[in-house]
């Protein structure tokens, strides 16, 4: 599909949807160090029915970066709440992978007014010691060298060498190599130091959440989305067989059938609030 770019508030970003004004917005995020494309398996699947906006999140693609030299968690849900305020002008649906996940829930947790549901992809929650410290030490290894090599790790994480992956892989190794390295270390640190989303947090999360993961992911392991979802209210888990980190490009026909049961799910309970 064509990506045709606009810009708003120094966040660029794709729309593609019903021309419905009733139809409903749905947000898509991607994780660190990706772009908008990454949902190029989803939007084509989505946009005859709702309102699709995929965004490059702030220091990626062709967004602005934050001016912040440190970066929070909150920073990219406060500028997620403004591009719903300002762009989409009514609350949505918002559906994010990895980081994307952690700032769909963030933004949860911040603005509720601005959300209808969130789908959070491969998400964390509660991450070990060793594990943290591990993504740490890679962060501050990007913050001191920019020109390190920052393709050949995620991707054999993401992909395991697996044949039948192979243009996914180069997609993400195109874009990991081509994007902001500065924007990514920034990033990639913020995520570095990320834990989860406080249970307590989590439990004022009342729109309906899925979590969705993949069975193979070693970070963002199955176990975590499901102590997520039994935290919520309207909380509920898919575990993906057989895939990694990238579900929503190795297992699109897996996650779009899962994002299809969860929007009609969310419409559902905005029209039992109306």
């Amino acid at each position: 599909m064509k990506w045709a770019r606009k810009i708003s508030d120094g966040l660029a970003y794709h729309y593609s949807g019903n021309e419905n004004n009733k139809a409903i917005p749905i947000v898509f995020i991607h994780g660190v160090g990706l772009r908008a494309e990454s949902w190029y398996k989803q939007l084509p699947v989505f946009n005859d029915r709702y309102h699709c906006y995929a965004i490059d999140m702030p220091g990626h693609g062709e967004s602005e970066s934050l001016p912040n030299s440190t970066l929070i968690l909150e920073d990219f849900a406060d500028a997620l709440k403004t591009f719903i305020n300002n762009v989409i002008c009514q609350p949505a649906i918002i559906v994010g992978h990895s980081l994307g996940a952690m700032t769909a829930l963030q933004t949860a947790v911040s603005y509720p007014q601005v959300v209808r549901g969130i789908a959070a992809l491969n998400a964390i929650y509660d991450r070990p010691d060793a594990a943290a410290q591990g993504v740490k030490a890679r962060a501050e290894s990007l913050l001191n060298n920019l020109d390190q090599n920052v393709t050949d790790q995620p991707i054999a994480r993401w992909f395991d060498s697996d044949p039948q992956y192979c243009l996914e892989a180069e997609l993400c190794r195109t874009w990991l190599d081509n994007g902001s390295r500065l924007g990514y270390a920034r990033a990639y640190q913020m995520f570095a130091h990320l834990r989860g989303i406080a249970a307590a947090d989590l439990r004022s999360i009342a729109v309906p959440t899925l979590f969705l993961t993949g069975e193979l992911d070693i970070n963002s392991k199955p176990e975590m989305s499901l102590a997520m979802a039994k935290l919520l209210p309207n909380g509920h888990a898919v575990i993906v067989p057989e895939a990694r980190h990238m579900t929503q490009m190795t297992h699109a026909n897996d996650v779009n059938a899962a994002l299809a049961t969860f929007f009609t799910q969310c419409e559902s309970y905005n029209m039992t609030l109306a």
